[in-house]
């Protein structure tokens, strides 16, 4: 016991040695995460401070202007994802034309632009035009980024690291939750209290990680599968030299690049209607594509954001009580996000797999948004009761979901929709892809208020029901991709695509572990090619 701890460190630090400009990038590009994860934990809780009601004149005194409240929570909360929606739309001509890179800077951008109007609104009148309007603007860099940050990223790389790399964007968005949570729980309790800097703090300090991601980009260089694709193959080979660490005429680098060129030929500077059209030329190719759009739906009806964007109000239902302790709750939700998001892409992502981990995390999640349903329908909450012992377990329970959801069905639906998208159709099906996700974001932030006001315990038992469909969906329908080269995964698809998906349970079954013993044998080498 005493020597396995510094040699896992020992190997840990290996790792991050041999693969630190890779894993440089990845932090610097995954600071898109925490744009959208940091509006998505700040909103709830800034919805709820008295200072910024009284900014703009909402009163919550009566039942029915409690009920009108909630729909402007939905609206407000809702009009981002709108946003999202026409950002992530926009990302394929942007990345396509322009490069990953520029997309990325130009969404920091626009994000930017939007947070310093939701920040200065309602100074003068208490109309929220421009509250509305700095979300649909800073929703758009969102949406653009989210769309291009995991494509940026799995193509830059190493097919042994991709998926956690591609996973970190995902540790940020939970870790911009976490941040925004604890800022709305000490800004209550701070000297600003009571004012409207109480909630407008908030707004401005998510600016940070856009100035982050924008500076840090002008470090980087382009993606080399995308400076292949526009024929810049000079510029290709410098890329994929910087990231890999290794000199342009490292035998690995000549063989990557042309395996590069090779997939590409032939569909290189494809218009979208091009890409439209190559998507549906055949059944593998559209299985492919619309696998990202299946996943991004699911990921978004297991409730996940239900909690993020209402947390305090799900607590509140759930028993506990005050502000103070409801923001409180949240953010250790938050915490624990982060940690198990963490250890989830150093040790489930690349060792277990990415199916393993979605159908363990859909199981989880499963149970947990049952009991929470279930106790709310046989024991619900009183208010002004203490807490019983089935209550407190349904508290339990949502931090439970949160620890399957944070090794599954947070990271790897992008690590599957980046990794599985064919090079060639790559910016529409990632456009498409998080254009679905932002969509049904949408939908959830629109109608849980509703949800809960109505059918309160139904809530937790739909994204139960929702939960079990994911792991049906994991266990029959998605490959496992882990450690496959990006220019072979597409053989994973091949012939009875079903059929192979459900033997990848079974480890000695497993296609992925075959064809990296292929690769390793056709290279006559030590590694994968």
């Amino acid at each position: 016991m005493t020597t396995a701890t510094p040699s896992k460190m020992n190997a840990i630090w290996a790792d991050i040695k041999t693969y630190r400009n890779a894993y440089i990038l990845t932090f610097i590009t995954s600071f898109g995460g925490m744009l959208f994860g940091w509006d998505t934990g700040l909103i709830g809780g800034v919805l709820t401070m008295e200072p910024f009601q009284k900014s703009f004149d909402l009163k919550t005194t009566t039942a029915a202007e409690k009920k009108a409240f909630s729909n402007l929570s939905g609206n407000i909360v809702s009009v981002l994802q709108a946003g999202c929606f026409f950002g992530a739309m926009s990302s394929f001509y942007v990345s396509d034309t322009f490069g990953r890179r520029t997309a990325l800077m130009f969404g920091a951008i626009v994000f930017l632009v939007g947070s310093t109007m939701q920040t200065c609104s309602g100074l003068r009148s208490t109309s929220l035009t421009l509250l509305y309007c700095g979300r649909v603007v800073g929703g758009f860099g969102v949406g653009l980024i989210s769309a291009v940050v995991p494509s940026y990223i799995g193509e830059n790389a190493n097919k042994e690291i991709r998926g956690r790399c591609i996973g970190t964007m995902q540790l940020f968005n939970v870790t911009g939750i976490m941040l925004s949570f604890f800022i709305n729980y000490g800004i209550i309790t701070s000297s600003v209290s009571g004012t409207s800097l109480q909630w407008r703090v908030p707004f401005a300090l998510q600016m940070i990680p856009g100035v982050f991601l924008l500076a840090g980009l002008a470090t980087q260089l382009e993606s080399p599968r995308w400076l292949v694709e526009k024929g810049k193959i000079d510029a290709a080979r410098i890329a994929l030299t910087r990231v890999r660490r290794k000199p342009e005429n490292d035998p690995s680098i000549s063989r990557e690049l042309e395996e590069i060129i090779v997939d590409f030929e032939g569909h290189e500077n494809l218009s979208l209607l091009s890409q439209l059209k190559a998507s549906c030329a055949n059944r593998k190719i559209f299985y492919q594509v619309s696998m990202g759009v299946i996943l991004m739906i699911a990921q978004q009806w297991t409730g996940t954001n239900s909690i993020n964007y209402y947390a305090p109000q799900i607590f509140e239902s759930i028993g506990i009580q005050g502000q103070k302790s409801g923001l409180f709750a949240t953010g250790i939700y938050g915490v624990v996000k982060v940690f198990i998001t963490s250890l989830g892409l150093m040790l489930a992502t690349e060792q277990i797999g990415r199916k393993y981990s979605l159908m363990i995390g859909s199981a989880g999640q499963a149970f947990a948004m049952f009991y929470i349903g279930i106790q709310g329908a046989v024991s619900p909450t009183i208010p002004g009761h203490s807490l019983t012992g089935s209550g407190t377990f349904a508290i339990i329970c949502v931090y439970l979901f949160v620890v399957f959801y944070s090794i599954s069905w947070g990271p790897i639906p992008f690590v599957l929709a980046a990794e599985c998208s064919p090079n060639h159709v790559r910016s529409l099906s990632m456009a498409l892809s998080l254009m679905t996700q932002w969509l049904f974001n949408f939908v959830i932030a629109r109608t849980v208020p509703i949800m809960l006001s109505n059918i309160t315990y139904g809530t937790f038992l739909l994204f139960g029901g929702c939960s079990t469909c994911c792991f049906l969906y994991a266990m029959i329908c998605v490959p496992e991709t882990a450690k496959v080269p990006l220019e072979s995964i597409h053989k994973l698809f091949d012939q009875n695509i079903i059929r192979g998906a459900f033997m990848d349970n079974f480890p000695r079954h497993r296609r992925a572990k075959k064809l990296q013993e292929t690769l390793l044998d056709d290279s006559g080498c030590g590694t994968l090619v």
